[in-house]
């Protein structure tokens, strides 16, 4: 019911849909709000573009087009616990800090 209200369905017609039905509703929801987003990106691509085109130089161009939208639609890598203790040391080299590996204290 909560996902009803979320893509805009009055009760009334959640309640007299079946699961399926419902479930159909739901895909071109979110299908057609992936699409709202991808055109909104592209006309600030657009606008970006033309700001650039007019004001800026030729370096500050942005991607093309076609691979901004095209890492909407992938699915997010995720990382390791290695990876993110990597990506912490570098952050915090960069940042001035020290690494320092310490090992574990033995308990027994």
């Amino acid at each position: 019911m909560k996902l009803a209200a979320e893509i805009e369905l009055p009760f009334s017609e959640f309640w007299e849909l079946t699961p399926y039905e419902f479930n159909l509703k739901v895909e071109s929801y979110r299908k057609r709000r992936k699409e709202e987003v991808k055109e909104k990106i592209a006309l600030e691509y657009l606008n970006a573009m033309w700001t650039i085109q007019w004001l800026g130089k030729k370096s500050q161009h942005p991607k093309p087009l076609k691979e901004i939208l095209d890492t909407i639609d992938k699915p997010k890598k995720i990382m390791s616990d290695e990876d993110m203790l990597k990506q912490v040391m570098v952050l915090n080299k960069l940042f001035g800090g020290e690494v320092k590996l310490v090992k574990p204290k033995n308990i027994m």
